[in-house]
């Protein structure tokens, strides 16, 4: 026998059609219909019993006023968040403040609001229904009923109790909004009483007006009383200044102040000009004098110097020395240096040449002198420059101390000139009683109520009832892990789909788990026959087969599908033997009525022999071997080389052996079997095993070299979930082949 190989391929997740949904909603139709009847029979009766409600609607327009072109204007309106980005959200706080509230509540009188909402929002003050409106009123009633006191806002510090309980409701019934892209609020207030919905809500208007006008003022009086305080104290450091401005002019003489400073520094300017001039004059002189000091021991050097170079005397004197030496070469060339004219030209040029050094020398005297002169210069402008500096400074000091006072009356005049033009403004503008707010729609008294809206709350309940019962209905079918239909289990498990067995009541039956001998319940023999069917054909190959079948936890039905697949085998003229392999609670002795010993435990452990433990049933090819003795080490009988031995014998005597085994996560008996069998029937419990403990029993057998035939879904209910299976078992088709048979 050559089975389906494990593991297959996983399979694809099939696309979700209509149907499946419609299946779901089937399945969990008594949940969600108790859930959307509870929501909408509790929003109708909601409706009916509710107060009608009353809507006035008063529109304002607030603009934000422009600036005026006066100082006065920084006074009144140094208030940035006022004109700033949050104006108008601002605005929309100041509409529903609890001050003026309470102005709105003395305007109209003490008198209690009429029934008005509690909820200070609109959301709140609309009556709700469905499931939010269920929550809350089964939040209200446990409240009641445990004696819940109902919590009260602590009144603000200038509130009495009294009056915190008239605003706070007074407020229940109010709502403002911000008409979109628009500086348009509207204000709505909701009561039973339609007049008193019109007057609260001009009410709220008309007092919004005064407040913002009583504001102004109360700024404008702030700012006169402030400005008249600081003119008064500047009008006092005003005298002050003066006084002592007058008093240091008598005293140092700085009457003329002002124009001797302008002289002296005018002076002073000119004699650093001149030192400077002077200064660099010197620096010429000094360079020329020690430049022919350096040189004056040195003749060559010294005639060389452009100073000497620069003199017409000198250069006078060396032509006449060249010229006496040109005629001195020339006699000498003619008549021989003894010649008396040379000696005479000789005397001329000793005497040309001291006249020479004469000259050059009066040129470094020269140089000296005028160097002197210069750094003399120099030294007075300096001495006249101190002079000037002490001269200055001390008319600085004058000037320092005169300014100083100068300017601080200047400046305190300039102060107390600003804050009387301010306090005058201040003064006129104090009357000014314009305001940015007007009135656009004035409310009216409202001729019908705008709740209950019947229609609209039922629809409303309806949707939320639905909501609630499609979100019961699928969040409990996705938080529902176990295996459900046919589709699941190959996903879940990864095995081929052998068929469904209907769910039977095995106890009416009479037979003990044996159904296919008796009375056969409605679908159950077709049933079975199918998954016979489907073993049959799992291979097409020669000799016995064994076929272990077995579960994932236990009351999952694996022992009525065993036994009941022995019997139709055994009716298909196949000699089919079933043996207990559950060696820890067996069951198929019962079912098929013959004692539990001996059988395979005894055989086993040689005790008794094979012919007195396989003992033939009522159905005709169908024999069984029952559990026998339960032994303390059930896995080590299963697991010993004699069990293998005594299955070699059986496959030669019977053409199917099928094995109930234990369940797999119970224990180790069914890996055990599933290892020496040619093939594993998993029996799933319909609604009972969760996807991750079959796919672990599953993991477990494979892990044991199981070879799987396929799967089952046994104890489906196609009574109570006959339309949540029609894909996969139509009991019309069945009815109609037995009216055929019959």
């Amino acid at each position: 026998m050559t089975p389906c190989p494990s593991p297959v391929p996983q399979p694809d997740a099939p696309a979700k059609h209509l149907s499946d949904y419609l299946r779901v909603l089937h399945k969990r139709r008594w949940l969600a219909s108790a859930a959307f009847l509870a929501v909408f029979v509790f929003g109708a009766i909601s409706t009916v019993k509710q107060t009608p409600m009353y809507e006035a609607r008063t529109q304002i327009m607030i603009e934000k006023e422009a600036r005026r072109a006066t100082s006065l204007d920084t006074v009144l309106d140094d208030q940035p968040d006022y004109y700033a980005d949050d104006f108008y959200p601002t605005q929309l706080r100041i509409l529903q403040s609890r001050k003026l509230a309470g102005r709105v509540v003395e305007k109209l009188g003490h008198a209690p609001v009429p029934d008005a909402p509690t909820a200070s929002t609109p959301a709140a003050s609309t009556v709700g229904s469905g499931a939010a409106h269920l929550l809350g009123g089964a939040f209200g009633w446990v409240s009641q009923l445990v004696g819940a006191p109902k919590r009260i806002d602590p009144p603000a510090a200038d509130e009495t109790t009294a009056e915190q309980n008239l605003i706070s409701g007074f407020l229940g019934g109010l709502s403002v909004n911000q008409l979109r892209a628009t500086r348009i609020f509207e204000i709505t207030y909701r009561a039973p009483d339609p007049v008193y919905a019109e007057r609260a809500a001009n009410a709220i208007a008309t007092e919004y007006i005064a407040q913002s006008k009583d504001i102004r003022s109360e700024a404008t009086q702030e700012a006169t009383d402030y400005l008249s305080k600081e003119l008064e104290a500047q009008r006092v450091k005003l005298n002050d200044s003066e006084a002592k401005l007058a008093e240091y002019k008598e005293t140092h003489d700085a009457v003329a102040l002002d124009d001797k400073v302008n002289t002296v520094s005018t002076k002073l300017a000119d004699i650093s000009a001149s030192l400077t001039k002077a200064t660099l004059d010197r620096i010429d002189k000094a360079a020329t004098y020690e430049g022919l000091k350096a040189v004056q021991d040195d003749r060559e050097r010294l005639a060389a110097h452009p100073a000497i170079l620069g003199s017409p005397d000198i250069q006078q004197l060396k032509l006449a020395l060249d010229t006496l030496q040109a005629d001195k070469a020339k006699q000498s060339a003619t008549h021989g240096p003894s010649y008396f004219a040379v000696s005479g030209i000789q005397a001329q040029i000793d005497n040309a040449q001291a006249k020479l050094y004469q000259a050059e020398d009066r040129v470094v005297e020269e140089a000296k002198n005028e160097y002197d002169l210069a750094k003399g210069k120099e030294d007075s402008y300096r001495d006249q420059l101190n002079q000037q500096n002490q001269e200055t400074l001390s008319l600085d000091r004058k000037g320092v101390e005169y300014g100083t006072l100068e300017r601080e009356e200047a400046s305190t005049k300039t102060l107390f000139d600003t804050l009387l033009a301010r306090t005058k403004e201040t003064g006129v503008s104090g009357q000014f009683k314009g305001t940015n707010i007007t009135i656009v729609d004035a409310a009216e008294v409202p001729r019908a109520p705008s709740s209950p809206n019947v229609s609209r709350d039922l629809t409303l309940a309806f949707a939320e009832g639905l909501a609630l019962a499609l979100c019961l209905a699928f969040g409990f079918e996705y938080l529902d892990s176990r295996i459900k239909t046919p589709d699941e289990l190959k996903q879940a498990l990864n095995l081929p789909f052998l068929g469904i067995v209907p769910a039977v009541n095995v106890k009416a039956s009479g037979d003990g788990g044996l159904l296919l001998t008796g009375e056969l319940p409605p679908g159950f023999g077709e049933a079975m026959r199918a998954v016979r069917t489907a073993v049959i054909f799992s291979s097409a190959d020669e000799g016995a087969r064994t076929v272990v079948v077995t579960s994932t936890a236990p009351g999952e039905g694996k022992t009525l599908i065993s036994t009941n697949l022995a019997v139709a085998l055994a009716q298909a003229d196949q000699r089919t033997l079933i043996i207990d392999g559950d060696l820890r609670r067996p069951r198929v002795h019962a079912i098929f009525s013959r004692s539990q010993e001996p059988g395979l435990s005894n055989v086993l452990v040689g005790t008794a022999r094979m012919s007195d433990a396989v003992r033939m049933t009522h159905v005709p090819n169908l024999y069984v071997l029952a559990s026998g003795h339960v032994p303390p080490n059930p896995a080590e009988l299963l697991g010993s080389s004699k069990y293998l031995e005594t299955l070699d014998d059986l496959r030669q005597q019977f053409d199917w052996i099928i094995l109930d085994a234990p369940p797999v996560m119970a224990v180790t008996d069914a890996a055990i079997l599933s290892n020496s069998a040619t093939g594993v029937v998993f029996v799933v419990g319909a609604e009972m095993t969760s996807k991750r403990n079959a796919a672990a029993a599953v993991e477990h057998l494979q892990a044991a070299r199981a070879k799987f035939i396929g799967a089952v879904l046994n104890r489906v209910d196609l009574e109570r979930h006959s339309y949540y299976y029609s894909p996969y078992y139509r009991k019309d088709y069945a009815k109609a082949y037995q009216r055929s048979a019959r």
